[in-house]
């Protein structure tokens, strides 16, 4: 049955099928996503791999020239340049911080992110910072606080009509959301000041773009990830998109059913050293 089943997904895949699965198996961009969740089993795999590809003469390969060159055909010089707009700098501004000093970030700081990644910026539209196609907005974002001024650490989730916080729970979670995210890489990931969570509600998107609606979230979702991050250094803080975490058990913590609502990008963010290391 397993080998039946993967034939068919290869051929809806070869044909780029604009038909949906059966509806107990899902259409295909479901199954994808399932395929690529994170579990306790699936992740020490991965670890594995990751592991051995990291000490493998062709990974040193990879990573030594991640570009293409067309070496052997005219080339057209372009001309130097430095940063001279605040967005340029801003950009070559922008790292990947796993070190924060464990100082509080502000509320209004809080807001900023959010506002400003997120949030409905013209009054009586639905124009958001990003784009996203078809104007349907399929994210979501989560805030789980650590060290932010004047908040509780419970479980919020963005309103973007109201430009405020819903409490989604009454408990702090932080402990336990560390667990299912991959913080290893962060020196203290209890120097942590927010994590915000990137979610998305695949059927905003899905409904009309059908399994094409499933990339065109990703897109966005990159891209709101990357306006995370250039907010972050614009207000002096840091952040590190993570890769790593147990999809099903996310969800849970964020109250999400994790099938039609399902965590995409989390974002850990805090107050960088001065010196910037």
């Amino acid at each position: 049955m397993a080998k039946l089943e993967n034939a068919v997904l290869r051929s809806y895949a070869r044909r780029g099928s604009r038909s949906v699965l059966p509806s107990h198996d899902g259409a295909l961009c479901e199954v994808f996503h399932e395929n690529t969740k994170l579990s306790p089993l699936s992740s020490r795999e991965y670890g594995k791999h990751i592991s051995l590809f990291s000490s493998a003469p062709s990974a040193q390969k990879l990573m030594a020239h991640p570009y293409k060159v067309y070496s052997l055909g005219d080339q057209v010089d372009l001309p130097a340049l430095g940063a001279e707009t605040e967005l340029e700098r801003t950009l070559l501004e922008r790292r990947s911080h796993r070190h924060f000093t464990g100082e509080p970030i502000t509320r209004a700081e809080l807001a900023r992110l959010l506002y400003f990644t997120y949030g409905r910026t013209a009054p009586g539209t639905r124009m958001r910072p990003i784009a996203s196609p078809g104007a349907l907005y399929p994210l979501e974002i989560y805030v789980i606080p650590h060290r932010v001024t004047g908040l509780e650490r419970w479980v919020y989730h963005y309103n973007v009509d109201q430009h405020s916080l819903d409490v989604v729970a009454r408990d702090d979670r932080w402990e336990a959301m560390k667990e299912q995210v991959a913080l290893g890489d962060m020196d203290d990931p209890d120097e942590t000041a927010v994590l915000l969570w990137i979610t998305a509600v695949l059927q905003r998107s899905t409904a009309k773009y059908l399994d094409r609606g499933y990339r065109m979230t990703l897109m966005e979702a990159g891209e709101a990830g990357h306006n995370l991050g250039l907010l972050a250094t614009s207000l002096g803080l840091g952040g590190y998109m993570i890769g790593g975490f147990m999809d099903d058990g996310v969800a849970e913590l964020l109250e999400i059913d994790g099938v039609d609502e399902v965590p995409l990008v989390p974002m850990a963010l805090g107050r960088r050293p001065v010196n910037g290391d």
